[in-house]
């Protein structure tokens, strides 16, 4: 029994190996895409007659942020597909993109409205100096433009469930608790959000959409979960604000609305999310011999 100890925790270590590699791919392709323009601009403000102008660097950076994170964006998938496609690695089961029903498929999508709704009455009932700097945070992510639609409605999502649950929290689930890898991963979702408010709903969203994942065994689900939740975002950012606030009223009338129908609608594809795990096989049934854990560092 003794003897299997080293090996169990070789299988963790591997596992939070490889969530780094995966974790550095995502970060890395960010600070590469963003890191020549930053210099280009660095370089210019210093040989200019007014030195470096720090609110002017910060401004053209949020002008382009939903450009890079675009680019970053599809840049890290392609290198992710590739990797995997050269090594003759069946996508479905190397990212976890397993065909699931239509109920279980609508899952995240179902329950995207409730959770966008959540979410703004919690903002909305943070302090005011929170909000001011959780906006500024977020300047240039909901810009309206249809570069901005893509990135964050279509692009990230897919990115951002691939990394953080195909890869990372689907490794971490086969060498400890599933619950655990949900929440770790989480963690990390929420960290690289960066802003302490950002990181808190960030977090309760990849526990939810890690929980979905792991009771369907695919991550399509929370893809489809995660482009309807940014998509919420994207179309109330374009609602005008007025002193009456009579269309934010109205839209979140409507968001309430969608957020108790649509769960009812699908409500047999959530119930199935709580249903018992089927128990495991007899001891008896059981192979005599369980197999060695056959450990390739490529396979990634």
């Amino acid at each position: 029994m003794n003897e299997r100890k080293p090996d169990r925790v070789g299988q963790v270590f591997a596992a939070l190996g490889k969530s780094v590699c995966y974790l550095a791919l995502f970060l890395g392709m960010q600070v590469a895409v963003m890191l020549p323009l930053l210099v280009s601009m660095v370089s210019e403000a210093i040989t200019g007659e007014a030195g470096v102008d720090e609110d002017f660097i910060f401004a053209l950076l949020s002008a382009d942020t939903m450009t890079l994170s675009l680019i970053s964006g599809l840049l890290t998938l392609t290198v992710v597909l590739a990797f995997y496609l050269i090594r003759r690695k069946k996508l479905g089961e190397a990212l976890w993109l397993r065909p699931v029903p239509v109920p279980a498929l609508l899952t995240g999508a179902a329950l995207a409205p409730g959770l966008y709704l959540v979410v703004t009455t919690a903002l909305a009932m943070l302090p005011e100096a929170w909000l001011d700097s959780y906006s500024e945070a977020t300047a240039g992510i909901d810009s309206g433009t249809l570069t901005g639609v893509i990135a964050v409605a279509v692009v990230a999502p897919i990115v951002e469930e691939v990394i953080f649950r195909g890869l990372i929290m689907n490794r971490m689930a086969r060498v400890m608790p599933a619950w655990l890898a949900v929440v770790l991963s989480a963690a990390v979702f929420g960290v690289c959000h960066g802003h302490p408010v950002w990181f808190a709903y960030a977090f309760v969203l990849g526990a939810v959409f890690g929980f979905i994942d792991l009771r369907t065994n695919s991550i399509l689900p929370s893809i489809l979960g995660h482009v309807v939740f940014n998509a919420i975002g994207q179309i109330f950012s374009l609602i005008p604000e007025t002193e009456e606030g009579t269309e934010m009223l109205i839209a979140m009338g409507v968001l309430l609305l969608v957020a108790i129908v649509a769960p009812l609608i699908n409500r047999k594809g959530i119930a199935a999310l709580f249903r018992p795990v089927p128990k495991p096989l007899p001891a008896q049934e059981l192979p005599e011999k369980p197999k060695n854990y056959d450990y390739d560092p490529w396979d990634l």
